[in-house]
């Protein structure tokens, strides 16, 4: 670039050339596409993406290309193929899912399950269902004070002929819940 009569000190006369720092270059060997392929585009992307090796785009996309553009690209060594991609991609795996679903037969509620996995309640729900495969019953209504592993805990001791005044003592739980967790079904 040449810049004429810059105020840095010099004769207004003096030429000088500033040269810009080349840009990182984009190591991107695959791309997707959703528009179809001109000369310009193509050009554009070879500009923006030199180490391109596959271009992506749908069916229909494809089937508009013109033949002699495939041919092109092809001797330049980027191979243009067919793939969909709809909608927005999963924002959770297969394992969330199976996290998830664990931690409800474990019996923890989802409340706690979404604080556990730093999730919203209502993708808790979502992942509980998406596979309809596994169906799991959540319990509606009052929240219990107690939960699943020390009611199993009482009710393994109370089995195991541990006095029930003993077991309120030691789990810091009222006599009659002790009673009530007992007796449930």
């Amino acid at each position: 670039m040449n810049f004429n009569n810059i105020d840095n000190g010099s004769s207004p006369n003096e030429d000088f050339e500033y040269e810009l720092e080349d840009k990182k270059e984009n190591s991107t060997e695959e791309i997707h596409i959703s528009t179809g392929l001109s000369s310009k585009k193509i050009m554009e992307l070879i500009d923006e993406y030199p180490n391109l090796k596959i271009v992506t785009c749908p069916k229909s996309i494809y089937n508009r290309i013109s033949k002699k553009y495939l041919e092109v690209l092809e001797k330049l060594g980027i191979n243009v193929k067919i793939k969909y991609n709809w909608g927005k991609p999963n924002k959770y795996s297969e394992k969330d899912r199976i996290n998830v679903v664990n931690l409800i037969k474990e019996g923890i509620f989802p409340q706690d399950i979404a604080k556990k996995l730093d999730i919203s309640v209502q993708s808790v729900y979502y992942l509980k269902n998406k596979n309809k495969d596994d169906q799991i019953k959540l319990k509606r209504g009052k929240r219990r004070k107690y939960g699943y592993k020390i009611r199993n805990e009482v009710k393994k001791l109370a089995n195991d002929g541990v006095p029930v005044q003993k077991i309120s003592k030691n789990k810091n739980i009222p006599l009659r819940t002790v009673y009530d967790i007992i007796n449930e079904q």
